[in-house]
């Protein structure tokens, strides 16, 4: 197992470097890694998966907190599954019951959605509540997996050699738009800008199928559970995924939430202004977002969820 950092240097470029140490105030620092072509350049994912394997140079690198950068920029896709941890499935059952709802049958699939590209943003970086829809954000923390080598049709037993690595990853949630407009848009309520942190780091050759996962907001503990409880674990979803389309290098797969989400407590908990999730998942690291309120102040098409 091996952590890697994406980082801005001094002259505001992003860089690869091989993490060694990590200090109490999130100061990271290690050995660059060898120079990669942009990340849009077909090379790039070859490169980065080669240098990944020859580890750092020699030249010594040293990176604030605040200069760490997302594991990856613009994803060519974020294929994200839903209710994929036992609990979650259990808690969003529970809350269908009580409210003389049919219940959920098990899943014999994963469900998917997607989020945009553009949700992307890094630790310490702002989670933005949206204009259109600031009253029920809600929080989920993830595992998260990059695809590093195109994948068509795998079988479950090779699909971890298409990871390039995995990270944290928070699928961020307007409940309202999602769930409570006439047909529900799930792609629109988790594709606002900012609603995908990703980070802090990039670690290879890591086992998925027992990694502590849990989220605290305002250091109180809202979300605690393991990859265990996944349904559908990594290889099972990478290969799934794999046979309705091809997965591109730097495709992201986020693989559910566990139980523990804000919208079925009782009663409800959003995020607000001023509000910090620290997303946390064992041997990868903690992705630390603050809540800000957004500052747009024009003109809004008519929505349902204007706040």
């Amino acid at each position: 197992m091996a952590k890697f950092a994406r980082f801005l240097t001094e002259d505001g470029s992003p860089t690869w470097g091989a993490v060694d140490e990590i200090d109490s105030d999130g100061t990271v620092s290690g050995r660059l890694l060898r120079r990669l072509p942009a990340e849009r350049d077909s090379g790039y994912y070859p490169a980065l998966l080669s240098a990944f394997d020859s580890g750092g140079e020699d030249t010594a690198f040293s990176a604030e907190a605040s200069q760490v950068l997302s594991p990856i920029g613009r994803p060519a896709m974020i294929l994200a599954i839903g209710l994929n941890y036992q609990d979650h499935f259990d808690e969003a059952n529970e809350a269908r019951i009580a409210a003389g709802q049919a219940s959920l049958t098990q899943p014999i699939e994963p469900t998917l959605f997607v989020k945009s590209p553009a949700t992307v943003i890094g630790t310490e970086d702002s989670i933005v509540l949206p204009h259109m829809a600031p009253s029920k954000v809600d929080f989920e923390v993830e595992l998260a997996v990059v695809i590093g080598r195109e994948a068509l049709n795998v079988p479950v037993a090779t699909a971890m050699r298409y990871v390039a690595y995995c990270t944290v990853g928070h699928d961020v949630s307007a409940r309202d738009v999602q769930l409570d407009g006439p047909s529900g848009q799930w792609v629109r309520g988790k594709s606002f800008d900012t609603f995908c942190p990703l980070g802090p780091f990039a670690v290879t050759g890591i086992e998925t199928s027992s990694l502590d996962v849990g989220l605290r907001l305002n250091g109180e503990s809202m979300q605690s559970s393991n990859t265990t409880h996944l349904i559908f674990d990594v290889p099972n979803l990478v290969s799934y995924l794999s046979h309705s389309t091809s997965l591109l290098p730097g495709t992201v797969i986020m693989t559910g939430t566990p139980g523990g989400v804000g919208h079925f407590m009782d009663p409800p908990l959003y995020l607000k202004p001023g509000d910090v999730t620290e997303a946390e998942i064992e041997h990868i690291g903690t992705l630390r977002n603050t809540v800000i309120a957004d500052g747009y102040r024009g003109d809004v098409p008519p929505t349902q969820f204007s706040g």
